[in-house]
């Protein structure tokens, strides 16, 4: 532990060499004069040239390297946990970021100011790649599409119960940070596969012991999208993945009929799906494109859900035979 540290900023990264490299050059625009400030980058099991490009930094930022060969962001991150020193305050941002140039000023100001709170989430807002989106004003507000954007309010407020910060954008006390408030790596991204919900079941189990979260739209970063997740099929994808996500994170609802009636649970939730199936083929009629993407969406992330509930029970029912 250095207490001379002032504040460790973590980002793992895994092949996106060209993609981190923007961000770690808007890095270098930061404003930290009077702080102690150090960049954690760690390195998920990189095929491509994400070391040489990171070392190439390291006379324009104070940088400290890793290597996570177990792959998932979340492997990684609590490898920097587990092996850093870290500074008083640990910040969690995502490796296609822009933050704006007074950020790390923002979040000493906030940090100190508001020294009750030990977790704080700021504005996450988007750039859009240079591309044509005919159909973007209409999907954007579809489950699981929001894309990191944050903005709780327009001045400074506790985060109200049940909403959390977005990832790229997250910071917390050192202090706070026990040997069991660790990443859970089941969530999160991966090659193979991913639950969403990494930096969500974290921050979690910090207000499950008791920490409130506090939000600051000073302190801002801007999450730099990529052509390909704006595809049909990279929204597809994102479409199911949240809806994955949901009952590894929020429990199989309904709770109570799923403990005392199991079979009846099984039954609404196979019909559950097979009218998400239905509304899916009905999709494809509709004479609008617009209605078509945003009905297709909507019914994939109902087919999903389903589908991972039911994956779910029928593991629960083979752990208790």
């Amino acid at each position: 532990m250095r207490d001379n540290l002032d504040i460790s900023v973590l980002i793992a990264t895994y092949n996106r060499a060209e993609i981190l490299c923007e961000t770690l050059d808007a890095m270098t625009r930061l404003e930290w004069n009077g702080l102690s400030v150090e960049f954690v980058i760690v390195d998920n099991n990189s095929s491509d040239h994400t070391k040489q490009m990171i070392e190439s930094f390291k006379d324009r930022l104070p940088i400290l390297y890793l290597f996570e060969p177990r792959q998932g962001k979340n492997c990684a991150l609590n490898r920097a946990l587990d092996e850093v020193s870290l500074g008083r305050v640990v910040v969690f941002t995502d490796d296609d970021v822009e933050p704006q140039s007074d950020w790390l000023k923002a979040i000493e100001s906030i940090t100190k100011r508001k020294s009750e709170y030990n977790v704080f989430g700021g504005k996450v807002t988007l750039i859009m790649p240079d591309i044509e989106l005919p159909y973007w004003e209409q999907i954007k507000n579809v489950t699981g599409l929001r894309f990191g954007a944050h903005g709780l309010a327009d001045v400074e407020c506790p985060f109200p119960a049940g909403r959390f910060p977005s990832g790229s954008n997250l910071w917390v006390s050192r202090h706070i940070l026990k040997s069991d408030f660790r990443f859970d790596e089941f969530f999160g991204p991966r090659p193979d596969s991913r639950i969403m919900g990494s930096e969500s079941t974290f921050i979690r189990k910090l207000t499950e012991d008791g920490h409130e979260i506090f939000y600051s739209p000073h302190a801002v970063v801007r999450h730099r999208l990529q052509p390909e997740m704006l595809s049909l099929s990279g929204i597809k994808e994102r479409v199911c993945r949240a809806g994955r996500t949901s009952p590894h994170f929020w429990g199989l609802k309904p709770r109570k009929l799923y403990e005392q009636h199991r079979f009846l649970w099984w039954l609404l939730r196979t019909l559950a799906l097979a009218k998400c199936l239905l509304k899916y083929i009905v999709a494809k009629i509709s004479l609008s494109r617009c209605q078509r993407v945003v009905r297709t969406l909507k019914a994939l992330n109902g087919i999903a859900y389903n589908i991972e509930s039911l994956k779910i029970a029928y593991g629960d029912l083979w752990s208790k035979a």
